[in-house]
């Protein structure tokens, strides 16, 4: 168990491997826990991030540059007079499982997003990124940077610890996701077919 500052994230879900910049004062702390928190509820997973620079912002307010390391559930907490608030967080960095079932979703996971950016004509950076991450729980948490996903999406995978399930998880919503792209581009495709079509009559 450790035990760190909680700083809470309105709406918006940290996930491991992302790097952010926070407008908050941490004090000395070299790492803190990032909660996501929406109308006043707290998740029971957050973010473990290691505070790797402090900067003042223009106009003088401190801030601190994070990088998100694994995740950590919430337990106890405690508020310091000053209102700081403390958790006692179990760390749960995610293990690697080597079954069969595993590796495959792995591959399908890589398959669709091939596919996605296809559709969306990537200039190959995002697809040599997802080629580049090689652990199968960091590579459904890249589903966490999909500007498509809903907080509520973003938090159940934040909160899925097991690492087969949240990749099953992020494999659905990529489907999801292609399938639409698919739907656009065949509507697109039609459309221009019969604009063709009257053009030619």
């Amino acid at each position: 168990m450790s035990r760190l500052l909680l700083v809470p994230m309105e709406d918006v879900v940290a996930f491991p491997g992302m790097s952010l910049t926070l407008a908050v004062d941490v004090g000395e702390e070299e790492r803190v826990l990032l909660v996501p928190r929406h109308e006043n509820e707290f998740a029971a997973v957050g973010t473990v991030a290691e505070v790797s620079d402090r900067v003042r912002l223009p106009g003088g307010p401190k801030a601190v540059a994070l990088t998100g390391l694994h995740r950590g559930i919430a337990g106890a907490a405690q508020t310091l007079p000053d209102g700081r608030l403390y958790v006692e967080v179990e760390e749960r960095p995610d293990d690697v499982p080597v079954d069969g079932r595993t590796r495959n979703l792995e591959r399908e996971y890589r398959a669709v997003v091939e596919e996605i950016l296809e559709l969306r004509g990537d200039d190959g950076r995002v697809s040599a990124f997802v080629r580049s991450i090689t652990g199968p729980g960091a590579l459904a948490d890249t589903s966490g940077y999909n500007p498509d996903l809903g907080y509520a999406q973003k938090l159940k995978l934040l909160q899925t610890v097991d690492v087969t399930e949240r990749l099953e998880l992020a494999l659905e919503y990529q489907r999801e996701r292609l399938a639409e792209l698919q739907v656009r581009k065949r509507i697109r495709e039609d459309v221009e077919t019969g604009a063709e079509k009257q053009q030619r009559e």
